[in-house]
């Protein structure tokens, strides 16, 4: 029985320790794509990152989970004259302001391009061509 017990406890000690690694790793990855998705969005021809940096120098990136389930990272950008925040929705791919000076070169960043017209198909009420 003594035997017993000291191999469940071995068990349990490597079960533990592999979950604890996988989420290490799931949780690095999702850091690295956040970061890597905000910094580099396109719009009219632009990287977000490049285009805020130039905007507000000497910053650093950095992040932080916070859903883990959801797949949410908050992508900071601080600088001296403050923090610029994004949400980053790995779930649903979506990149939105997390505070109001990262909503605002949020908005001015997406304002620079136009949207890309619709596509559009011509209707033709679906009588077979001859």
């Amino acid at each position: 029985m003594k035997g017993f017990s000291l191999r469940l406890f071995i068990l349990f000690f490597c079960a533990a320790g592999s979950v604890l690694i996988l989420q290490s790793a799931f949780d690095a990855a999702d850091h690295k794509k956040s970061e890597q998705a905000v910094r580099g969005f396109v719009a009219g021809g632009r990287f977000f990152g490049p285009w805020l940096e130039a905007q507000v120098p000497a910053g650093t990136w950095g992040s932080e989970i916070t859903n883990g389930c959801r797949g949410v990272v908050r992508v900071s950008y601080d600088t001296p004259q403050g923090s610029y925040q994004f949400y980053c929705d790995r779930s649903v791919h979506g990149i939105t302001g997390a505070n109001a000076l990262g909503e605002t070169m949020w908005s001015r960043f997406n304002a620079l391009a136009p949207l890309p017209p619709l596509p559009t198909r011509a209707v033709d009420g679906g009588a077979p061509h001859h």
